[in-house]
C-alpha cells in the first residue's frame, strides 16, 4: 500500500523532476496552515494567525505560478479559483474571521483529493511515480496557440518589485 505523499517521505529527486509532487505538497501545507489559523483565532493570538494567512497567500500565489495556461480553459478556472481563496483568505484575515477560512479550506480539500487521485491514476497508468517531465505527449494533445499566454501571479510579483523599488527610491532622496 503506497504512503501518504508528505514532505518526509519526497526524495529530492521527486521535487525537481516532477513539478506535480510540489503542487501536492503546497496543497498539503495550505491545508496546515488554515488549520492553524483557524486555532489561532480561536485562541485570539491575532498577530500569529495574521502570519499563517499571510503564509496561505504566499502558497496560493506559488500555486499559482505553477498554472500551466497551455492547458486551456481549466488553467483559467484554476487560476480564478486561486484568486477568489486569495481574496477571501484577506478578507478573513481582515475581518478575524475563521466561517471564511473554513469555507477555503473545503475548496482547498476538494482540489488537494482531486489532484492526490489523479497522480495515483497517472501513477497507476504508467507504473511509474507519476507523471514524466517529458511534455511532448501533454503538447500534442493540447490546441496549438499562436498567442503566448502571461500569467497574472507574475504581473503581482512584477508589480510588488516595483513597489519595493519605488519605495526604497523615496527613503534615499529622503535620507539625501
Amino acid at each position: 500500500m503506497d504512503q501518504a505523499l508528505t514532505p518526509q517521505n519526497v526524495e529530492l529527486s521527486d521535487i525537481y523532476d516532477k513539478p506535480e509532487v510540489i503542487t501536492s505538497l503546497l496543497y498539503k501545507k495550505l491545508l496546515e496552515k488554515l488549520d492553524t489559523s483557524v486555532r489561532l483565532l480561536t485562541e485570539h493570538r491575532y498577530f500569529e494567525a495574521n502570519r499563517a494567512l499571510q503564509h496561505c497567500n504566499d502558497i496560493l500565489t506559488r500555486l499559482g505560478f505553477g498554472i500551466k495556461y497551455e492547458a486551456g480553459v481549466l488553467a483559467d478556472q484554476l487560476e480564478t479559483l486561486y484568486r477568489y481563496m486569495f481574496d477571501r483568505i484577506h478578507e478573513a484575515n481582515m475581518k478575524k474571521n475563521s466561517a471564511i477560512i473554513q469555507e477555503v479550506r473545503v475548496i482547498v480539500k476538494e482540489l488537494d483529493d482531486a489532484w492526490t487521485t489523479a497522480m495515483q491514476k497517472a501513477k497507476d497508468a504508467r507504473g511509474a511515480f507519476p507523471l514524466s517531465t517529458d511534455q511532448s505527449e501533454v503538447a500534442m494533445a493540447l490546441p496549438q496557440r499562436n498567442i503566448p499566454r502571461f500569467n497574472p501571479y507574475q504581473q503581482r510579483e512584477i508589480e510588488q518589485e516595483v513597489y519595493e523599488y519605488q519605495q526604497h527610491k523615496q527613503e534615499v532622496h529622503l535620507k539625501k
